[in-house]
C-alpha cells in the first residue's frame, strides 16, 4: 500500500496498551496503515506521498475533551469574555466598555468573573449598575453556577423581595429581602429565562470559533455534557453537521431534570434517535447534576461546611438528586443503553452517585456501561476502589489541580484540613480506575491540554498558566496540593488520548496511534517525557492532523 502521508524520523509515542515507542506512522485514507521505525515506513512511501522528517520531535495521539461546555462558551463569542480580569472594578469597565463599543445593544451577556473575588454573598447589582443602568447585564461566574445581574436585569425578570428561593437554588438578598444581584445555581433561570436563547447562528458562531480554538491545542473530539432537548445548541450542532463543517468529532449529553423521575428518559432517547443523525455530532450520554461547587458553598458534602454565611446551621451543601430518583433515573438510563456523567464536586454527591450506579446494576444487570463522574474536588477514600468495581470513569480536571486563591476561600468554607485533600488523581490511577481529564472550558478559560499534564504532573500552578492566582509571586503558590497525588507523566497523556477515546466509546476508533485507527495526531515541539515536569505546560503543538488530514500549523 501506498501511503498518502509519512512522518518519519520521529519520536512517536503511541498510547497504546504497552505504551509503545515508534519511530514513523504512514497514513492512507484517514487512518494509520503502519506505526514502526523509520526503515520499515520506507515500503509505503510512493511517488506521491507526501514526507516529513520530524527531526526527532514528538509525536502523540490528538488530544480529546471530555468535559466541556462549548455551547455556553458561546456567550464568550457573541458577548462578553471576562476570563483574564480578577477585580469587581476590571469587571465592570469591561462591560461599561464593551456597551460603549457595541451602540445599540440591547442586552449584555457573558461570563468568565472569578467566584474568589466575591466570597460570601457574591457580586452586587450596584456594581453593576455603574457600567449601565439603562441596559440588562448578566454575567455568568466562571464556574456557571452563579450569575450576575444589574438591576435592569432583575426587574426585566421580575425578581423581587417577594420571589422565593427555587429548589437547589439561592437569591442572595439584601437586608430588606430584595435581590442584592448574585443568584446561585437554579435561582440563574430566574434570570436566565427572561433572556432569548441564542439564535441557532450564534451557536454556529460560537461553535466554530471554539473548533478552531481546539485545533490550536490538539484536540480531535470534544464532549459538551449540557445540552438541552429541542435547544438551538443541539439544532446548531446538527446543522454544521450536515454542512460539512465540522472537522472534529463532537459528542455530548442531555442534561436530566433532577425535579422530574425515570419518564422523562424515554424523552431523552426520542431526542437522540431524532438528533443522531449525522457523522460527527452524536449524543451518547445524560448528565446529571448532583450538587454545586464549594465556591458557592453548593458542594454536597459528608461533613457539614465550617463557614457558610446565611445557610441552616449544618449546611452540607445541596444535594439536588433526591436518592430514590435518581436511583430510578440513573437506572432508566442504563437500561436504555445510554450513560449517565454526573457533576459531583462534594465527597456526599460522589457517593450518592456511585450508589445510583451500583442499584442500577442490580437492577438491570452489570454491563460496559462507562458511566462518568467528573470533578471530584472532594472524595472519601473508601469510594475509589468503588469506581473500579463499578468501571466508572473519573473524569478530573487536572487543570484545577494546585493551590490559588480559590483554594484559600474554599478552604474557608470547608476548612484547610479537607482543602489540602481535595483533586485526588493519583490514587484513581494507582487503583486500576480509568482516569480521564478535562479542562471544563470556559470554566478553564485556555483549555491547554500541556497545562493540564504538568498539573497532573507536578500539582503546582505553572509559571505560563495561573488565572486563579491574583498574586503570583506569592511562594505559598508555588508549593504542590496534596503531593501524594502527583502522577506520572505517561497515565496523564493517557487520560488526555486513549482514556478520553474509552470513556466516550471511541477507543477502537481513536485515542492511540495505532495500525488501523484513525490518524488522529499531533507533532510537538518538546518531548514532553523526557522535558522537567514544571517545562510541560510551555509545550506547543505544531500541527495537528485529524482523519489523515491536517487542519492546523504554526
Amino acid at each position: 500500500m501506498t501511503a498518502e502521508r509519512v512522518y518519519t524520523n520521529a519520536t512517536v509515542y503511541t498510547a497504546d496498551k504497552n505504551r509503545t515507542m515508534a519511530q514513523a506512522v504512514a497514513i492512507a485514507d484517514g487512518k494509520f496503515v503502519y506505526v514502526g521505525d523509520s526503515e520499515g515506513v520506507k515500503a509505503f512511501i510512493g511517488e506521491n506521498t507526501v514526507v516529513e522528517d520530524a527531526s526527532g520531535k514528538l509525536i502523540m495521539p490528538a488530544f480529546i475533551e471530555g468535559h466541556a461546555h462549548y455551547t455556553k462558551a458561546t456567550s464568550t463569542v457573541v458577548g462578553i469574555n471576562l476570563a483574564g480580569y480578577n477585580s469587581e472594578e476590571q469587571y465592570v469597565e469591561a462591560c461599561r466598555k464593551y456597551i460603549e463599543d457595541h451602540p445599540g445593544i440591547k442586552t449584555l451577556r457573558g461570563q468568565g468573573y472569578l467566584e474568589a473575588i466575591f466570597p460570601g454573598a457574591g457580586p452586587k447589582r450596584e456594581a453593576m449598575d455603574r457600567a449601565s443602568k439603562d441596559i440588562p447585564i448578566v454575567v455568568q461566574a466562571e464556574t456557571l453556577h452563579s450569575l450576575w445581574a444589574n438591576s435592569a436585569a432583575i426587574e426585566l425578570a421580575g425578581v423581587t423581595a417577594d420571589t422565593p428561593d427555587p429548589e437547589n437554588g439561592r437569591i442572595e438578598r439584601r437586608a430588606d429581602g430584595s435581590p442584592s444581584g448574585c443568584f446561585r445555581e437554579s435561582a440563574q433561570d430566574l434570570i436566565l429565562d427572561a433572556l432569548p436563547d441564542y439564535s441557532v447562528e450564534e451557536y454556529e458562531k460560537g461553535i466554530m470559533a471554539y473548533q478552531e480554538l481546539c485545533h490550536r491545542y490538539g484536540f480531535s473530539t470534544a464532549y459538551d455534557p449540557w445540552l438541552f432537548v429541542d435547544s438551538n445548541g443541539v439544532e446548531a450542532l446538527k446543522s454544521l453537521d450536515k454542512q460539512g463543517k465540522l472537522t472534529m468529532r463532537m459528542r455530548g449529553a442531555y442534561w436530566a431534570n433532577p425535579h422530574r423521575g425515570p419518564e422523562q428518559v424515554q424523552e431523552i432517547v426520542d431526542a437522540r434517535a431524532r438528533d443522531n443523525v449525522g457523522s460527527m455530532f452524536h449524543i451518547n450520554a445524560v448528565k446529571l447534576f448532583m450538587d454545586g461547587v464549594l465556591e458557592s458553598v453548593t458542594g454536597f458534602l459528608l461533613e457539614p461546611y465550617e463557614k457558610a454565611e446565611g445557610r441552616p446551621e449544618g449546611w452540607r451543601g445541596d444535594q439536588i438528586w433526591e436518592p430514590e430518583n435518581m436511583n430510578k433515573v440513573v437506572a432508566a438510563i442504563d437500561k436504555a443503553g445510554m450513560g449517565i456523567h454526573v457533576h459531583c464536586a462534594g465527597d456526599a454527591a460522589v457517593k450518592q452517585s456511585l450508589d445510583a450506579v451500583e442499584y442500577a446494576f442490580r437492577e438491570n444487570g452489570k454491563r460496559d456501561a462507562r458511566h462518568c463522574i467528573t470533578h471530584i474536588f472532594l472524595l472519601d477514600p473508601k469510594d475509589v476502589p468503588r469506581f473500579k468495581e463499578l468501571g466508572v470513569v473519573a473524569m478530573t480536571n487536572s487543570y484545577w489541580m494546585q493551590i490559588d486563591d480559590t483554594y484559600f476561600v474554599n478552604g474557608s468554607y470547608t476548612g484547610v484540613d479537607r482543602i489540602a485533600h481535595s483533586f485526588p488523581e493519583n490514587c484513581f490511577f494507582k487503583a486500576g480506575v480509568k482516569v480521564a481529564n478535562a479542562s471544563d472550558y470556559p470554566i478553564t478559560a485556555t483549555p491547554n491540554p500541556f497545562v493540564g499534564i504538568e498539573l497532573g504532573v507536578t500539582r503546582i500552578a505553572p509559571d505560563n498558566y495561573h488565572p486563579w492566582i491574583v498574586n503570583y509571586d506569592d511562594p505559598k503558590f508555588h508549593e504542590p496540593l496534596w503531593p501524594e497525588e502527583k502522577a506520572d507523566v505517561r497515565d496523564m497523556i493517557d487520560s488526555f488520548t486513549i482514556n478520553q477515546a474509552y470513556a466516550n466509546f471511541l477507543d477502537e476508533e481513536t485515542g492511540s496511534i495505532e495500525t488501523g485507527k484513525s490518524a488522529d495526531m499531533i507533532v510537538v515541539d518538546k518531548n514532553i517525557l523526557e522535558i522537567a515536569p514544571e517545562d510541560i505546560g510551555t509545550a506547543v503543538v505544531e500541527k495537528t492532523v485529524l482523519m489523515g488530514k491536517v487542519v492546523y500549523e504554526t
